[in-house]
């Protein structure tokens, strides 16, 4: 993903959130007591015996809910295995879900929470029914749209006049999230095998559609009823559109021309547009590039997702919903040098204590986390006291025993929600959520060292570890977990395997890192993986000189137990690191409460 200008003014500045649901149901505002609510269903995964579900509750009433249940029934034969951001419980079809410490309140007029969960079904998985928030009710879902026939399988790139029979404009009655995920979708042609029309509305920003090699070419997806389009998001592959046009059609044959361009230049391009339509296509002219036309995703929506506020310095975050310190922290490295860092706060300690100077970033671990020992509290009154910037990397024990360097074939629990695996990850990034509802972004680095075969992660090949990392993505996504600069990490140089092999992918890493600084060429070889990411040296054994080592926008030193056992005076790099003006310290950090 990269930050450009936006296309003659059609396009907006950052891509926007991606919605992960499978299946969507919204439940419209209630006239009872509380003022309303609102309750949003989605099924995010589904596995045929099994589906992920996540929820939004927001609160459309003039007062705040101090303290909420939220009670239902399942209209089939699901039942809850577990549940993250939230208490259930089940008995027969009536479950509920009671908020948990961190989220006690939903404030009026839109506040809103968010909760997940896992259920096992027989047969079918239909939607919940009969949603009461603390005895009120919320309504019903909304009616499933009429079927009709398929569109046409190569409409003309035609413009035709206003569509009959739109709905009212967007607002508080209007379908929330992407209208096009998984919906039904035509391509005018699919370059190969893996690269089908499907891929552009499946929801992972990993598989991608790809049209043949010529002009003009066309996609387009069913949304199932005629909906109102306020904004159209188009995630470009590198083989992008030139010149195109997003149009919408009520019967899949007379199309409207909402917006378009001449002058495309890939990245993620943000349409605001003010239209209606059943279909919505993408019709594309000429192509950018001798390749095809190629889409990650086509989004669409009936209320505009609202983007984050944040800087703009070339490098969009890979979380589209990513919040403002976030967006801000990934600014600050990108346009800074030589931020120090030091594992531990004892250790950082030490490092005042020899030099006069404290380090701009503690980086801490989250490796007894899925033993039980939790600090996540002490982080953020550490953040809130030293003002300084907080970093993690997990030592990940095994899930099924040993500790992070153990045999570990977690390949098969990939695909199973209710493994260790899953509750080990929901764990941890709902401590990630926290830090981030406290107003601390994190550095968060994990399945670290990627390439150099010792931890259980990286046994498994880089296809494994890959699908791994976008797990871990993809749980944070579902936990609202937006406070997230996410770190990819392994060896530039002295390793079987290029870092370049394990690389996730440009919309799940953030920044490409290092460990244990080791030639000039660390540096070329982590400018060159992904497009344009900001780097940096996330473990080493001693702190870089700006006299003689590249400008690594950041580097954090291992922990001072480690010292000795480096072969350098540690102690007397850190004293003449701090005494260079232009290693920044904690104290030069700007104040990061404003972000």
């Amino acid at each position: 993903m990269r930050c450009r200008a936006p296309v003659r003014g059609v396009l907006a500045g950052a891509a926007a959130a991606a919605v992960l649901a499978a299946a969507l149901v919204t439940i419209p505002s209630a006239h009872a007591a509380t003022g309303g609510c609102q309750v949003q269903y989605q099924v995010t995964n589904d596995w045929g015996a099994g589906a992920t579900a996540n929820v939004v509750v927001t609160n459309t009433g003039p007062t705040a809910v101090s303290g909420w249940t939220l009670a239902w029934t399942f209209p089939g034969s699901q039942t809850i295995t577990d549940m993250w951001s939230a208490t259930k419980t089940q008995s027969g079809a009536a479950a509920t879900a009671t908020n948990v410490s961190y989220n006690p309140v939903i404030a009026a007029n839109g506040g809103s929470v968010t909760f997940g969960f896992n259920v096992t079904y027989t047969g079918s998985d239909p939607a919940p029914t009969g949603f009461e928030l603390n005895g009120t009710a919320c309504g019903g879902p909304d009616p499933t749209p009429p079927s009709s026939p398929s569109p046409p399988s190569s409409p003309g790139p035609t413009s035709g006049p206003s569509q009959p029979g739109s709905p009212s404009p967007s607002g508080p009655g209007a379908p929330l999230g992407n209208l096009a995920l998984r919906r039904p979708v035509t391509a005018s042609s699919a370059e190969g095998t893996g690269l089908s029309a499907a891929n552009a509305v499946d929801g992972d920003r990993g598989t991608r559609w790809s049209s043949a090699y010529t002009d003009p070419q066309w996609i387009q997806v069913d949304l199932g009823a005629v909906r109102p389009v306020r904004q159209v998001i188009l995630r470009w592959e590198a083989a992008y559109a030139r010149s195109y046009q997003v149009q919408t059609s009520v019967d899949g044959t007379t199309w409207t021309t909402l917006a378009g361009t001449v002058a495309g230049d890939g990245g993620d391009d943000v349409l605001a547009v003010d239209g209606s339509g059943r279909y919505v296509r993408m019709s594309g002219t000429t192509r950018g590039t001798a390749w095809g036309y190629s889409l990650y995703e086509l989004e669409v929506y009936a209320v505009p997702v609202a983007v984050p506020p944040g800087p703009d310095c070339g490098q969009a975050p890979a979380d589209p919903s990513a919040n403002s310190k976030a967006r801000n922290l990934i600014c600050y490295l990108r346009t800074h040098a030589y931020v120090s860092g030091q594992t531990d706060v004892a250790d950082a300690d030490k490092v005042q204590q020899l030099t006069g100077r404290y380090p701009a970033i503690v980086a801490f671990d989250f490796m007894e986390y899925t033993r039980g020992s939790i600090q996540t509290q002490q982080v953020i009154d550490w953040a809130r006291q030293r003002k300084g910037i907080v970093a993690f990397q997990w030592h990940w024990y095994c899930p099924h025993g040993g500790n992070y360097s153990a045999p570990c074939d977690f390949t098969p629990d990939l695909s199973n929600p209710s493994s260790k695996l899953y509750q080990d990850i929901d764990l941890v990034v709902g401590e990630l959520k926290k830090i981030g509802d406290a107003g601390v972004p994190v550095l968060f680095r994990p399945l670290h060292e990627s390439n150099n075969n010792y931890m259980w992660w990286t046994k498994r090949g880089q296809a494994a570890y890959q699908q791994l990392w976008r797990l871990i993505y993809q749980r944070a996504q579902l936990a609202g977990a937006h406070n997230i600069v996410w770190v990819f990490n392994g060896m530039a140089s002295g390793q079987g395997t290029a870092l370049s092999s394990w690389y996730p992918g440009d919309g799940y890493v953030d920044l490409v890192t290092s460990d244990y600084f080791q030639s000039g060429g660390d540096f070329s070889t982590c400018k060159a993986i992904g497009s344009a990411k900001t780097v940096g040296v996330a473990e080493t054994f001693s702190p870089l000189n700006p006299s003689t080592d590249p400008a690594w926008p950041y580097y954090v030193v291992w922990a001072s137990r480690d010292w000795a056992g480096s072969g350098k005076d540690v102690a007397g790099l850190w004293k003449s690191a701090m005494a260079d003006p232009r290693t920044i310290a904690v104290n030069q950090l700007p104040d990061m409460s404003a972000w």
